[in-house]
């Protein structure tokens, strides 16, 4: 149609311009030449409008795809506050742990010491239990590689073990050298709990109580009825239960009476 309008556009405009074979052969090829050029035009903008399309659902595409990415980097942006205020978690909580096995060490040693400390206090039936018990406790607690859980259930097993023996009577028989000679006889003791004993040997008896150093023994043989007594009903062996008289010894606290 452009075509037709041009062709007459020139016909009417120059009239004179066709007089002649070689003008109408110029106008000719001038109107070709214009037809070439608005097909080639027509042509671009045909391809640009369909690359125009292209372009842009790439365009798309790749916004979504940026859309994607930045969506992404928020979330590991909130993920790694999230692990950071974790880290943080942990490492505050790790310090509690350490500030708590640091005192939890302090108890520890102080127990120990005052556990050995006790050992030679304890009644001698009671000790030869407890000395492959004593034999894990450290020797020096700065430098053993002992963990804590253990040596916890060390110092609560000696415990246990003391206070059960502390809340029974315990009736023992040994060898063992009579106070204020160097006889050896076999001798019955009954303990009351960890504080008070009496012994009966075949030529004495006596009775003892836990010292600084070790316990420390009494001969008195004007006792030996009585204690046959307690022994008889410690055993189970009287007819029925009575009352003994029989000298305890109590130790109070510093200050305290005796």
């Amino acid at each position: 149609m452009r075509i037709l309008r041009l062709a007459s556009w020139l016909f009417l405009l120059a009239p004179p311009l066709f007089a002649s074979p070689e003008a109408l052969d110029t106008a000719r090829s001038t109107v070709k030449e214009w037809a070439a050029a608005e097909k080639a035009i027509s042509r671009e903008a045909a391809e640009w409008s369909g690359r125009k399309v292209l372009l842009q659902d790439l365009i798309e595409v790749a916004q979504q795809r940026i859309d994607r990415l930045q969506s992404e980097l928020e979330k590991g942006q909130d993920s790694l506050s999230a692990s950071d205020e974790a880290r943080a978690k942990l490492l505050d909580r790790e310090e509690a742990v350490a500030e708590e096995s640091e005192q939890l060490e302090g108890f520890l040693a102080e127990l120990e010491a005052r556990l050995q400390s006790l050992r030679p206090q304890l009644p001698e039936p009671l000790e030869e239990e407890l000395a492959p018990v004593y034999q894990r406790i450290p020797s020096d607690p700065a430098k053993t590689t002992l963990a804590l859980g253990e040596r916890m259930r060390t110092a609560v097993s000696l415990l246990a073990k003391i206070r059960q023996f502390d809340g029974k009577l315990t009736l023992a028989e040994s060898l063992k050298t009579l106070p204020g000679s160097e006889a050896t006889a076999s001798v019955r003791t009954l303990y009351i709990g960890l504080g008070q004993a009496y012994y009966l040997a075949p030529e004495d008896a006596g009775y003892g109580s836990p010292g600084p150093g070790g316990w420390v023994w009494q001969s008195a043989p004007e006792l030996r009825k009585a204690i046959q007594e307690v022994i008889a009903l410690a055993e189970g062996g009287a007819m029925e239960p009575k009352f003994v008289d029989l000298p305890v010894a109590l130790a109070g606290t510093e200050g305290g009476a005796k």
